[in-house]
């Protein structure tokens, strides 16, 4: 059915504007049949519901800039919803063309009141909100680079090339921003999603609501480049879903299994579930910082119910949480269920005690002296309640509880099983740089700074990238640094 509305629609618009210049006809046939909409303020589709309601699978949504208040549902497989892209390109120069200004706030009266989200994924296979895929997969079995043509934003002529996805600026860091602003209420919902949220800030109106929510079975849905911040999530119950409203809330079975990549968790306050809470689910985080929470309400800033979960190369510095900085209840989990903290760092992170669970604590009663399900390898622990890395004491003090007992608590023997080597700061605060004499001065300057970050990047061959999306190229595009690593910039 909708791949007959969307054909009507076309052949409709296009009997009788056939020839003039976009957006007319709209939506705009392609050459591999699928059609490209136009959508938003001063457009034809104010109401950009109505167009995901009648949109085919391959089609391409381009959003006006502008601020729409309404609870988007998308369950449509391999659409791409972006900006508009505007710029002169005609001169040939990079960077020339730029993301329109597009915030989707989530509706708190009118006829989308207590839908409970700005945004919700169901389903939706190889579908991408935000930034498109790197590559477009052609009928004929061919992939060729995703270019994308800049237009007057008055005329929707062409002006100039196509331009690589690198070459559009985004002036805001983020491709979309969503908003919430109730207590009760998420900006993005995937349940059971299968697409990507690639380039999004999501931050709240008011204060209020929490992040982002991914619940259901068969969940795979991917976050990139996503940034959480300013949000006040107190566990208010989502009346949608039944479940605890958090800055991210991913709850469901061990076939729930989101992936954040890229991502920031940063300066948010959060209450009884924790600024990051998995229940039940197979989470895994890659490149991503967890930096500034305070959920001194809550057992931990990262909370696990169960579950499993992976956190690869992740910074989690400068938290404040009741009792572990990440907190497991991992009562009723299996022998093989474990969480695994791999080349990363918990670094300056706070627990009410100013004592015990700098790092973690884990809860399981039954499993006392059983072989450990909590791995650290390869990671910078260092000033965690002001305590230094976890090493042992000498055998003399062997009586006296350890820094390893105070920052990593758990009840299984040993506490938690090493993989690489772990390792303290080797600098004030920062994990894992040099911070003496002439070893951090790259370019020999006589100053470590920015200018040292772009010689590290040359000599690396990596692309230089604002990778984590923050605006700034800095440290935590670093984390990122296998993203493109051993890549040729163009």
């Amino acid at each position: 059915m909708r791949f007959a509305l969307s054909t009507v629609s076309a052949l409709a618009v296009a009997s009788v504007a056939l020839g003039q210049e976009y957006p007319d006809p709209n939506p705009v046939p392609q050459a591999d049949g699928t059609n490209l909409w136009y959508v938003g303020n001063n457009t034809q589709y104010p109401v950009i519901q109505d167009v995901l309601d009648a949109v085919s699978d391959g089609d391409e949504v381009v959003v006006r800039g502008g601020l729409y208040v309404e609870s988007l549902h998308i369950d449509n497989n391999e659409i791409t919803m972006r900006p508009f892209v505007s710029g002169d390109c005609s001169g040939g120069v990079s960077d020339c063309a730029s993301y329109e200004d597009v915030v989707f706030l989530n509706p708190t009266e009118g006829f989308n009141n207590d839908n409970g989200y700005a945004m919700k994924l169901e389903g939706g296979r190889g579908t991408y909100i935000g930034i498109p895929r790197q590559f477009t997969e052609l009928s004929n079995g061919l992939d060729v680079e995703t270019k994308i043509i800049p237009r007057d934003p008055g005329t929707y002529a062409a002006q100039g090339e196509p331009q690589s996805l690198y070459n559009i600026v985004d002036p805001d860091g983020a491709a979309f921003e969503f908003r919430s602003r109730s207590l009760d209420d998420v900006a993005i919902w995937s349940n059971s999603g299968k697409g990507t949220f690639k380039s999004a800030y999501v931050t709240s109106e008011q204060g209020l609501g929490g992040g982002i929510m991914a619940t259901g079975a068969d969940n795979q849905t991917m976050f990139v480049g996503i940034t959480l911040e300013s949000l006040f999530a107190t566990g208010a119950i989502h009346d949608e879903s039944g479940e605890p409203v958090c800055v991210v809330n991913v709850t469901g079975d061990l076939s729930t299994r989101p992936t954040f990549h890229g991502c920031n968790v940063r300066n948010n306050d959060a209450a009884a579930f924790g600024a990051v809470y998995m229940n039940g689910s197979d989470t895994e985080w890659f490149f991503s910082s967890i930096t500034g929470n305070d959920c001194r309400a809550a057992d931990g800033s990262i909370m696990a119910v169960n579950g499993r979960g992976t956190f690869d190369s992740c910074l989690i510095a400068g938290n404040e949480s009741g009792r572990g900085t990440f907190h497991w209840d991992a009562n009723g989990t299996l022998p093989t269920d474990e969480y695994r903290f791999k080349g990363g760092g918990f670094v300056e992170n706070y627990t009410v005690t100013d004592l015990y669970g700098g790092v973690a604590w884990v809860d399981h009663d039954d499993a006392a002296g059983e072989n450990p399900q909590i791995t650290m390898s390869g990671m910078t622990l260092c000033g965690n309640n002001d305590l230094g890395f976890p090493n042992p004491t000498d055998p003399e003090d062997s009586y006296l509880e350890t820094d390893a007992d105070y920052a990593i608590h758990t009840p299984y023997m040993p506490e938690y099983r090493i993989g690489l080597d772990n390792g303290g700061c080797s600098g004030p605060g920062v994990p894992g740089l040099p911070q003496q004499g002439a070893s951090a001065d790259i370019n020999n300057d006589g100053n470590v700074d920015e200018g040292d970050l772009d010689t590290l990047f040359d000599l690396l061959g990596m692309c230089r990238n604002d990778l984590d999306a923050s605006g700034e190229i800095d440290f935590g595009d670093m984390l990122n640094v296998l993203t493109n690593f051993g890549n040729t910039c163009d």
